[in-house]
Order: C-alpha cells, then structure tokens, then sequence
C-alpha cells in the first residue's frame, strides 16, 4: 500500500509537472505572438495603419481634443523632424527641455504620450501625410452649422475600424423590416400554440428545452444590436450617445438597486448561483479556472485605472512597461474567453446540467462574449487601452457617479470602445435577474470570523456495538 501511494504522488507530481510546463509554454506562444503582432515589424505601416491602431484612441483628425490634441494642423504647427523625433520619444524630449514638447507635456496635465520607438522615420513621414490628406479642418466642421459656408464642399469623415456609411432611409426601412419580422414571427407562434392546444397536445412534463438553440438564437440577437449600434454611434443619430452613455448607466444601476433588493428580500431562496460542482466537476475545473482568474484580475486591472490613474499614466510612459501591461491583459483576456468557452460548451453537453439551467443562463453567457470579446478587440484594434482609460473612461465614470455626466470624449472613441462600454451597463442591469446574484451574498466572513468549536461527547466503541438511535447528552431546548 505504501508503495501504491508513493507511485501515485510520483504520477500526479509528474503529470502536474507536465501540465505546467505546457500552461507556460503556451502562454509564452501567445505572448510572442501578440508581441510581433503588435509591434508590426513585419512590413511597413501605412499611415492609416498607424492611425487606426496607435492614435485612434487618442487623437482626432480634427481639432477636437480627446484624450490628446486633435491632429487638424499639426504639419502646419510643427516641423516634419519635430513631429518625428515627438513620436519616437516624448518624453525624452520633455527630458532634454525642448520648450514645445515641455509646454504640450504641461497642457494635457502631464500625461505622458507612449514612445513608438518601432516606428521608422519613413512610417512616420507616411502618417503626417495621412493626417495632412484627411483632416477635418474647423472651417469643414462648421460648413454645416454656417449657411454661408461652401456647401459644395464635401466634409472629410474620419476613417476608423469599420468605415460606415447610411442614410436615413436605410436604417428606417432596416428597423421597419426587423420590426415587421418580429411581429409575423410573434403571430406564427401564438397561432402554432393555438392549433397543438386545439388537436390535445401536451409537451412531456419533465422534457428540457434545447437550449443550444437558445443560446444561438440570442448571440443573433445580438450580432443584430450590435450592427445597429455600430450604425447608429458612427452617425450619432438622434440622441443615441445620450441614451447609451448617460440613460443607460443610471438606468442599470437603478435596476441592480432596486432589483437586488427586491430579490433578497421577497425571493430570497432564489439568490443562489445553482451550483452544479457536485453534477461535474472535471470540466468545471477547466472552464472556471481560467475564467474566473482572468476576469479577476481584468476587473482588478480595470479598478485600479480608475482608482489611480495618474499612477497608470506614470508607468505607461516607459514603451516597455506599456507593453508588459498590454500584453498581460490581452493574455489574461484570452483566459477569461477559453474558460468561457469551455463552460459553455461543459453546460450544453452534459445534460445533468441541463436540468439545473434556464434561458437567462443562455443571457448572462451571451453577455460575458460580447463583453470579453470586444474587450479583445479593443486590446488589438485600439491599442494602449490602459492609457486612454485612465485619461478619458476615468473621468467619464467619475462624472457619471458625481452625476455630472460628460460624454465628449466618450461619443468620439472608436466603436469598438463604445460596445464594450454599454455591455458592461448591460451586465450590471442583469444581475439581479441572473446567476450574478450569487456574489452579492458571497459569506466573506467566513474569513474573519470565529472558529467553531466541535465537541464529541461519546465514546466510538459503543457507537458501533450499540443497539441505540441516538449518542451522547439528551437534547434539550435552551
């Protein structure tokens, strides 16, 4: 027996071991893999390139300040060698006293502009072009508000990830016609129920509903929003930047108050995340791992860009700082959608779970990818996110909190920036109807509270020659 114990450790030491090992070396794959992507050295960038992926998040091509100054004119204000050597090192020339990059450096409050060093004086002479050939000029903002404007001049629309152009009569005749397929399917459906309640049917009583189709039907529900998201926000129609970034937060925190309080308190055998550890646990282990780690440390990462920004902007103005940052939360990112996908495809597959889910399991998933997956794509597309959250998502969450919202900034982010944003609105409005729930009851004072003191009054032996129900001191009520 000894023996058959030492050989098992020796087993799950090695294939520990081995797991590990592979854990690192894929992790140090994806890591190169992000790191050459990233730093594009494989062939020389075009302007737009450089554009859409260093500066977007940043800087307009107008003269309307983000989270820097807008790029309209810069070859006018600034020599193409300055510019060059600006973009290269920053803060090397606030460093050496140069007075225009120490008096740009004063002005947007001492936030330090990322050094791409990686770029070649050739690339960057190609962007002051880009910028020189598409910017919006103040006189081509105001064409429009201004009838003696030249009205046969065309405005420039700055170029992004997805280059979007419609009309009015488009998107009416696109949510006419969704809104029309909506109603005829409502209609099939309430008279496909009359006809099997007509003809007797009844639907087997403990028959599980197929909720892979469900989970289908609602990630097209909202590739679907997200189109028209995306459609509406590049052509700012209506009041949409005011709906979706000053209603939609305080709408979602006013549902998670009230809903959260309402469940406790008239529902509360219902506040349960519905385990499902003891139906499985293999593939649990390997889907909530990952998961859970990586959105730990993304929403850590997330609070403390809010909390200290100045402190975030302070370390990403070494490039390789920057890029550890960049690179761990894309990696930690990547975790957080691998677990996912393996719990969803855990959920789906085995199916005594099946029995312990419901539709709004199928919500909360679709969610969590739209919300994991567009954070993934503003790490990739829209890069050094950790800088422009801490100097524009920072102050715009402070000012909805301080309840003097500002969206300036927020309305003129790429719209990669602007689905992240409103899915995690969306998320918070979900949690009280939803497995979320669970968190808000978590027992944390396990961890500061007493220690329970067990106390066997009985003697083992004559428990088991005993012919007796119960041991011990009688019961009794105190």
């Amino acid at each position: 027996m000894v023996r058959l114990e030492e050989n098992r450790k020796l087993y799950s030491t090695g294939l520990v071991g081995l797991i590990e090992k592979k854990k690192s070396s894929v992790l140090m794959v994806l890591m190169a893999i992000f790191l050459f992507v990233i730093t594009n050295n494989g062939h020389a960038a075009t302007g737009k390139e450089i554009y859409d992926k260093m500066c977007m998040s940043c800087h307009s091509l107008s003269d309307k300040v983000l989270m820097g100054p807008g790029l309209a004119g810069v070859h006018e204000r600034r020599s193409e060698e300055w510019i060059v050597n600006w973009v290269k090192d920053s803060q090397g020339m606030v460093k050496a006293g140069d007075k225009d990059a120490v008096a740009l450096f004063e002005k947007f409050n001492k936030v330090p502009m990322p050094s791409f060093s990686q770029l070649t004086d050739e690339e960057i002479i190609g962007f002051i072009q880009f910028v020189k050939d598409n910017e919006v000029k103040p006189s081509e903002n105001t064409a429009a508000a201004d009838p003696s404007a030249d009205a046969t001049k065309q405005p420039v629309v700055e170029p992004g990830i997805l280059d979007t152009k419609i009309n009015g009569k488009f998107f009416f005749w696109t949510l006419a016609s969704l809104l029309v397929i909506g109603l005829l399917l409502y209609r099939f459906k309430r008279k496909t129920f009359k006809k099997v309640k007509e003809v007797g049917y009844h639907q087997e009583p403990h028959k599980i509903p197929s909720y892979g189709g469900y989970f289908a039907l609602f990630i097209l529900i909202a590739l679907i929003v997200i189109f028209l998201l995306i459609l509406l926000l590049n052509q700012n129609v209506g009041m949409i930047n005011t709906l979706m970034f000053i209603a939609l937060p305080y709408v979602s925190f006013g549902i998670f108050l009230i809903g959260s309080i309402y469940r406790y308190k008239n529902r509360g055998y219902q506040v349960s995340s519905l385990s499902s550890q003891f139906l499985e646990g293999k593939k649990l282990y390997w889907g909530s791992l990952p998961f859970h780690w990586g959105l730990l440390i993304l929403f850590f990462g997330h609070l403390i860009a809010f909390l200290f920004p100045s402190a975030v902007l302070a370390w990403n103005g070494q490039p390789v700082r920057l890029l550890i940052l960049e690179m761990s939360s894309f990696a930690f990112g990547l975790s957080a959608l691998l677990g996912l996908i393996l719990l969803v495809k855990r959920r789906l597959e085995a199916k005594m779970l099946l029995v312990v889910t419901n539709k709004m399991d199928m919500v909360v998933y679709t969610v969590l990818f739209t919300q994991i997956v567009s954070g993934l794509g503003v790490a990739f597309f829209v890069r050094w996110g950790s800088s422009w959250f801490s100097s524009v998502l920072t102050p715009y969450l402070r000012s909805i909190f301080s309840f003097e919202p500002d969206i300036n900034a927020v309305a003129e982010m790429p719209w990669l920036i602007q689905i992240h944003i409103i899915s995690a609105f969306l998320i918070i409005a979900i949690i009280p109807f939803t497995r979320f729930m669970h968190f808000l009851v978590a027992p944390f004072d396990y961890a500061w509270r007493k220690y329970q003191v067990v106390i066997w009054n009985w003697n083992p032996k004559n428990i088991r020659t005993s012919g007796r129900h119960n041991f011990g001191k009688k019961p009794r009520n105190h």
